[in-house]
């Protein structure tokens, strides 16, 4: 297992690939390497009072995330924008705050650079060599369990919403990675604009990695500048499209605005809700006696004292 490390954002992107390297460099279990798995993801309302807390992004081979930072990149340079943004923000995309605000953009020019973006998300994932895989939790149901069933919880890292989160995303990350690329492991980023954020991922995937043998597919994980990595403002984007899709659902009255969107997009965030990843109380009611009955895969501890 590689140590954690954070990316150097100093460096300058004059290559995705070289950049890209540095985080996960070509190395699998001891073997010659032939695709290097990466995995970039963003939270989007985690700020204290949001209702819904959610964690999504893409994992898939360097090749196509070198393709997506070229199309990325090509959609910001575009001449037609009112100005060149140093970045895309989803939430400052919607509401027209920041580099948006600054710019003078108008709504019409916000929803056609959003459109671009997704159809560039839409075309990476219809090779299927990019995963699309999200995660959301509604926030207030910790509050509505009992003390001693929390207690439970925070003792297997499912204690908070950003755990909870975490660990369901983790779930299918490990699924669909040992599907589509058996035998490969995978370097996970998370954009470091959110520092609380960054710091607990990191801390979780330590964790995980340590305890359990499936944790061995992560080869590293980290956190960079979504400046530097175009693919983590891609995580953006679905990070706040699942949130709005999970409040869709349990807060309609509440919903962050958003824009209209094409099928295909739509299609990808609705797949997160029909693979489980979005949790509300019902759905943790049915973990609980789970955590209970310590219904997990042993730890590699556990296993080396033959306890299973």
């Amino acid at each position: 297992m590689q140590a954690p490390y954070a990316v150097d954002s100093s460096v300058r992107k004059s290559s995705a690939r070289g950049i890209l390297r540095l985080f996960h460099p070509p190395s699998s279990r001891g073997r010659k390497v032939t695709i290097v798995l990466h995995g970039y993801f963003d939270g989007s309302g985690t700020h204290e009072d949001s209702n819904v807390l959610s964690i999504a992004g893409f994992i898939g081979e360097e090749d196509a995330f070198v393709d997506l930072d070229r199309k990325w990149d090509e959609v910001l340079d575009n001449p037609r924008w009112p100005t060149r943004l140093s970045e895309f923000h989803m939430v400052d995309c919607v509401h027209g705050d920041g580099e948006f605000l600054k710019g003078g953009w108008t709504y019409p020019e916000r929803l056609a650079l959003y459109g671009d973006f997704t159809q560039v998300i839409v075309g990476a994932c219809a090779t299927g060599t990019i995963l699309p895989i999200g995660a959301a939790t509604v926030t207030g149901i910790f509050k509505q369990i009992a003390e001693a069933d929390l207690d439970l919880l925070k003792a297997e890292a499912l204690g908070t919403p950003f755990d909870l989160t975490f660990q369901l995303l983790l779930q299918q990350i490990l699924h669909r990675a040992s599907e589509r690329w058996p035998n490969e492991t995978l370097g996970l980023l998370y954009d470091k604009g959110n520092k609380p954020e960054a710091d607990r991922f990191g801390a979780l995937c330590n964790e995980y990695a340590a305890r359990f043998h499936a944790g061995d597919i992560l080869h590293s994980w980290g956190q960079a500048d979504s400046k530097q990595f175009t693919p983590l403002q891609a995580a953006d984007l679905f990070a706040f499209g699942t949130l709005h899709l999970a409040q869709l659902n349990h807060f309609r009255r509440e919903a962050e605005p958003y824009f209209p969107t094409i099928p295909a997009f739509w299609n990808m965030l609705l797949k997160i809700a029909a693979d489980g990843g979005i949790y509300d109380l019902e759905a943790l009611n049915k973990l609980l006696p789970k955590v209970r009955a310590k219904e997990r895969m042993p730890t590699k501890q556990e296993l080396h004292d033959n306890k299973y």
